[in-house]
């Protein structure tokens, strides 16, 4: 087919007047059909003497016995005449519909199909992908313009196609380029791995490399470096790159074309018809040359489509199935990652820039609370598969080198297959790089190695980028620092109302009828929601042995295997010894907490965390970490071992804390020298420190017992609505408040004689 015949098709498969880049990436695919190919042809790198002056050199390196060098040119030219014109429009459909394709066939018999001795459809594709370099007379014009160099970045599965087509295009883009018919382009390729193809490339060392290109340069030509990967080049040869061009990835236009050439005795296809049964672009850039052969193999357009079609769905991810409506108890972790959908779908339709996109976010929170389905909800919801990796599942692979690989295989798989998500578990393995542990060095190489792939990932469009930890402190601050990891999501336990929805959800709707699954919530109250997960199906597991429906009892005794209930003077002390830390807090001037909850294992506060101390700061922390010991002691007249109970106890943080005062931040009289003790090693601190530690901590627990004996009512009265409802959120604390503060008012208005206290009311 000739140039003419190129630009002056109709719009049965091409716009009327292509564009530069398109006409010459027609012209340039069809130049490869002059040569005879038999598997491989000549591979062209300039030579390796210094007194080559640039001459190219002709390497076919190992061939096979059976493959023969290059036979004399030939062309290739196809009828005109398609056999659709002859046809109505019924029969024209007909036709279709049996994977037939009457504009690509001038008979009744197949198209043009590929001859013996034709170049692979992956060669034909590549030489349209070689359009990225020269979508523009200026591109074309400066590729060749004497000192400039170019560097396209192309996937290691394309090296060798692109090895085998770039020479043949080098050669046939000479004659269009303005500046002179003389020019001379020098081609290097450049794989730091070991070819796929049928015969390994020879690949210059880099050494020499650099120097061909400092000889080049210094002849005055032009210089193409063909890599595949940016960090190939070395900072001094990045720095002379002039322009950069990227493999633009097989997309449908391209298959498009390529069947023109392929299989198109007439130059003319179906081509709507093609391009409704392709699959999507993104699935297509997942495509390698030997998928790409395997597809055109096929003897009609239609049916190319359709195996290509089908390759996909083998080479697609599934997207999950689960999303986030079908998640409970997500509360404002939820309202931002509905934000991040809506960016997301913007950005899909072309109506907002990736640079103005939250992309990536940190769940942190305890074990059980959903980070890994939170992720892959996420990606169920926007469509998206989702590529998972950890630290401890690279670490598995080997030493550091090894882990840094198998790193860099779950970036450079979520790359491939964005729009996607890529979730990182165990975010806190990456460890601060200063915490000089025995490992130091090892851990400096590995978070060094994820700082690069995340700055290298970051402004890859459609990839978002999640990670999880249940100890976001202990995270090395460069991982997750903005730009990295925009959004820092707390994920809590779940709620009463999301324990109930989970429960509900699990049970399913036709089970739920006449069970109180809000009793059973009340009793997982500060758990999981993995653990209501384990309720539910303990409990169908019960019903299916008996051969019943589910009832209230199977998930009772589901509920006692996780939870068991505890006695009501446990329940009463809990209650007592969480109100203790809410009144000081709040007394003490603190915002009044978010919630505050009973547990299975006694209860909790939750409140917004305290991002930096002074030296009154500090006493105040400490005064409502004991604050739930003085309230059993003002209660009770003594306290019981739940303040201390492990490392992770009231007592133990109070230790840690009053040991910071003294030896971490210069807030005590020990004056400035700074050390790492923490509670664990107190007794192995100097008495005189040891003696100041207890004497903060002996009067925090007076401070905080006056408090506690100045509010008994509203103690008494926050522990016996809290063991009532076991949840409370800051509106219901708020609430009790006003409520005692209007009966004190009460009984101060009283007469002295009639007077009965509330919390007199409530000891009785």
């Amino acid at each position: 087919m000739t140039e003419a015949q190129l630009n002056n098709t109709t719009s049965r498969g091409l716009k009327e007047q292509p564009d530069f880049a398109l006409r010459l990436a027609r012209l340039t695919a069809q130049s490869l059909f002059e040569t005879e190919w038999n598997g491989v042809v000549a591979v062209e790198f300039e030579a390796d003497d210094a007194e080559d002056e640039g001459e190219d050199d002709e390497i076919i390196a190992s061939l096979p016995d059976d493959v023969v060098r290059p036979a004399p040119a030939r062309s290739w030219q196809a009828p005109e005449t398609p056999l659709a014109d002859t046809m109505s429009e019924m029969e024209i459909a007909a036709a279709i519909l049996e994977s037939h394709d009457p504009w690509a066939q001038s008979t009744p018999e197949y198209g043009r199909a590929l001859r013996k001795g034709d170049p692979a459809a992956s060669m034909i594709a590549t030489a349209f992908g070689l359009s990225a370099l020269v979508n523009s007379q200026d591109h074309l014009d400066e590729l060749f313009a004497p000192g400039r160099v170019a560097n396209f970045i192309i996937p290691g599965s394309y090296l060798w196609c692109v090895s085998q087509t770039l020479p043949k295009a080098v050669r046939h883009w000479k004659g269009h380029v303005v500046a002179s018919e003389d020019a001379i382009l020098h081609r290097y390729v450049q794989d730091n791995e070991e070819s796929g193809g049928r015969i390994r490339l020879r690949t210059p060392k880099h050494d020499m490399w650099g120097a061909r290109l400092e000889r080049s340069l210094a002849q005055g030509v032009s210089v193409l470096l063909v890599t595949t990967d940016l960090r190939q080049l070395s900072d001094a040869e990045s720095a002379v790159v002039s322009r950069r061009a990227t493999w633009p990835g097989i997309t449908p236009q391209i298959i498009v074309e390529t069947l023109r050439l392929t299989h198109s005795a007439t130059g003319y296809l179906s081509e709507a018809d093609i391009l409704q049964r392709l699959p999507e672009e993104h699935s297509l850039k997942l495509f390698e040359p030997a998928q790409i052969d395997a597809a055109f193999a096929a003897p009609t357009t239609l049916q190319v489509a359709d195996r290509l079609a089908g390759i996909a769905r083998k080479l697609t991810r599934p997207v999950p199935g689960v999303t986030l409506d079908s998640l409970h108890g997500l509360g404002g972790v939820r309202r931002s990652l509905d934000r991040m959908l809506n960016d997301l779908q913007l950005w899909r339709g072309g109506d907002l820039s990736w640079s103005d996109v939250a992309s990536s976010a940190v769940f942190h929170g305890p074990p059980g609370t959903g980070k890994t389905t939170m992720a892959r909800a996420f990606a169920g919801s926007a469509g998206l598969p989702i590529i998972e990796t950890s630290y401890s599942d690279c670490q598995k692979h080997g030493h550091q080198g090894d882990m840094l690989a198998a790193l860099d295989q779950a970036f450079a798989e979520a790359k491939k297959v964005a729009p996607a998500v890529l979730f990182i578990d165990e975010l806190d393995s990456f460890s601060q790089r200063d915490a000089r542990p025995h490992n130091a060095d090892y851990l400096r190489g590995v978070v060094n190695g994820l700082l690069e792939q995340i700055n290298r990932a970051k402004d890859i469009g459609g990839l978002v980028l999640f990670g999880a930890t249940n100890y976001l402190d202990t995270v090395d601050p460069a991982v997750i620092c903005s730009g990295r990891f925009d959004l820092k999501l707390h994920v809590p336990y779940p709620d009463k109302t999301g324990l109930t929805a989970i429960l509900a959800a699990k049970l399913g709707s036709e089970n739920t009828g006449g069970i109180d699954t809000g009793a059973i919530a009340d009793r997982l109250v500060g758990l999981s929601g993995a653990d209501a997960e384990a309720v539910a199906r303990d409990a169908l597991g019960r019903a299916r042995a008996d051969g019943a429906p589910v009832n209230q009892r199977h998930l009772e005794l589901a509920a006692d295997q996780i939870a068991p209930p505890l006695d009501d003077d446990t329940l009463w002390r809990a209650a007592i010894h969480e109100a203790g830390h809410v009144i000081v807090m709040m007394r003490l001037g603190w915002p009044i907490p978010d919630r505050v909850c009973l547990t299975p294992n006694g209860g909790q506060v939750e409140s917004a965390p305290v991002k930096s101390l002074t030296p009154r700061t500090a006493q105040e922390r400490l005064q409502v970490l004991l604050a739930g010991r003085a309230a059993e002691i003002c209660v009770f007249d003594q306290p019981s071992s739940g303040a201390g109970a492990g490392e992770h106890s009231d007592l133990a943080k109070a230790t840690s804390l009053a040991l910071a005062i003294e030896r971490h931040w210069g807030f005590g009289g020990s004056g400035l020298l700074w050390d790492g003790i923490s509670a664990e090693d107190v007794w192995r601190a100097p008495a005189d420190v040891r003696e100041r530690v207890e004497a903060h901590l002996r009067s925090a627990e007076e401070r905080a017992l006056e408090l506690v004996q100045l509010n008994t009512a509203f103690v008494l009265a926050l522990s016996e609505r809290l063991t009532r409802v076991r949840e409370m959120s800051c509106e219901d604390i708020a609430a009790v408040q006003s409520e005692t503060a209007a009966v004190e008012m009460k009984d101060r208005a009283q007469p002295p004689d009639s007077q009965v206290t509330s919390s007199q009311a409530l000891k009785t």
